[in-house]
């Protein structure tokens, strides 16, 4: 550190003291001097350092920029009365802020070394109370200064392409808006164990946060956000975790798929934990055991394995589940083991009629137990019309009657000659007879109500007809 001593009495040597100092701070930034040979103001500085400067400051986010360290001693110091109406900001030589002074606070500014041109000042501040300390000067990654409280701060950067998250993303959201594509985080040992982010996917496809070289992040060697998901990701020097890792905005239900092949314990880790449906699948070489944690969870599992084993889910303690392969199972953990969500139940077979089944374990005895006779069985196992009504005990005839396709088909099917057809079908007497091919005569014979009007109708009168029968020999009529 250099300094600069007076030869009678040791002390420090400073530099010509000047007492007081007044200027506006307005539209641009003030450069002070120390009082040397060439005085402000000049082409470097705005004005010459006093020990009591009073700034009018009514500009925006206006600075003053201290003299260079390390053309003084240690212990040089000034006193800022801010008499504008807007905040200013104190800092070094090179820009590193020291203190910010608002509308009518005071602050003193003292320098502790000297051996670069930026050096290293503190500051504390005049009150009538208690001094405070200064927010802007506190301010960092996470923090910003709001007038003279420090506040929480949250600086939002839009990504749509890989990128690698560094030291300066510290406290930041990442909220990435692109397609699918890579965060890549730099190695857990730089960024140290109190590093943190935050990430969201807003984007349009998948994101993957992919820590350095071998390092983890919840256990697997990478994380896959999905859209609309998003975490807290924390380093602790060594690896990544997260914390809050939502399931995204389109559903709460979530399925994974995980090849368990091979044998004994599979723990469950990464990203494979907090899921809901889990299809395990894999040629199994023994019996496997699925741990997962003590954690109250539900497990929706299908045991898609091959092999002649058991798969069990069950915490590392407990006895757990076993779920038959090619069955599903909703299984939940009670925070000590694994328990069934819904109860296994065997149907015995065969099913009552009383309870809704058959009773049987044929067709045929179903058949029977449902109280089917032999005719109504042959009715409804009959393989085409014919055999159904052969089965109702149809004849040849009665069959070719029951399908005959019209009335004449159906006399016909009853051996019905055609002037037997027309017999049974005749209007009245008259035609019936005319069908049987009846003469007038002969209608009137067969129609007659006597042996007298017969022998009318065959147009004989009594004499004549006995005198016939005497001459041929035969009975006479009476």
């Amino acid at each position: 550190m250099t300094t600069y001593t007076e030869v009678f009495g040791g002390t420090n040597i400073y530099p010509s003291s000047v007492s007081y100092l007044a200027f506006n701070l307005t539209s641009s930034d003030v450069v002070l001097a120390w009082p040397t040979e060439t005085n402000a103001p000049n082409t470097v500085a705005d004005y010459i350092a006093a020990r009591i400067m009073n700034v009018n400051s009514t500009g925006s986010s206006r600075k003053v920029y201290l003299p260079e360290a390390n053309q003084a001693s240690v212990g040089e110091c000034f006193l800022f009365n801010n008499v504008g109406s807007t905040t200013f900001t104190v800092v070094g030589s090179t820009g590193t802020t020291i203190c910010s002074v608002a509308s009518g606070q005071l602050w003193q500014v003292y320098m502790t070394a000297n051996a670069t041109a930026a050096g290293v000042w503190s500051s504390y501040q005049f009150g009538s109370t208690t001094s405070q300390a200064n927010a802007g000067a506190l301010a960092g990654a996470g923090l910003k200064a709001i007038t003279t409280t420090l506040n929480q701060a949250i600086s939002v950067d839009d990504l749509n392409s890989n990128y690698t998250l560094g030291a300066t993303e510290r406290a930041h959201l990442i909220n990435w808006i692109g397609a699918s594509g890579t965060l890549s985080l730099t190695s857990a040992v730089t960024l140290g164990e109190d590093w943190f982010c935050y990430i969201r996917n807003s984007g349009s496809s998948s994101v993957t946060i992919d820590p350095a070289s071998s390092q983890l992040i919840d256990g697997a060697s990478t994380l896959v956000l999905d859209t609309d998901q998003s975490a807290m990701v924390i380093c602790d020097g060594t690896a990544f975790y997260t914390v809050g890792l939502s399931s995204g905005g389109t559903t709460s239900f979530d399925y994974t798929s995980i090849n368990i092949a091979g044998t004994g314990n599979y723990t469950l880790a990464g990203s494979e934990l907090n899921r809901i449906a889990y299809n395990f699948t894999g040629a199994l070489t023994g019996n496997r055991n699925i741990i997962v944690p003590t954690t109250v969870q539900q497990y929706w599992v299908t045991n898609a394995t091959s092999g002649a084993y058991t798969v069990t889910v069950k915490t590392s303690a407990g006895t757990g589940i076993q779920v038959p392969q090619g069955e599903a199972l909703i299984l939940y953990c009670d925070g000590t083991d694994v328990v069934e969500g819904q109860t296994q139940s065997t149907v015995a077979t065969p099913i009552p009629v009383a309870d809704g089944g058959t009773g049987a374990t044929t067709a045929s005895g179903a058949r029977v137990n449902l109280g089917g006779t032999t005719v109504g069985i042959g009715v409804f196992t009959a393989a085409s019309t014919s055999d159904g009504q052969t089965a109702l005990g149809a004849t040849v005839t009665g069959q070719a009657l029951f399908t005959a396709a019209d009335a004449a088909a159906g006399r016909t099917a009853l051996g019905a000659t055609t002037v037997g057809s027309n017999v049974f079908t005749a209007a009245t007497q008259s035609d019936a007879q005319n069908s049987l091919g009846g003469t007038t005569v002969g209608k009137a014979v067969f129609t007659a109500v006597d042996q007298a009007a017969a022998q009318s109708a065959i147009g004989v009168s009594n004499t004549t007809t006995k005198a016939f029968a005497v001459a041929m020999g035969i009975g006479i009529l009476s």
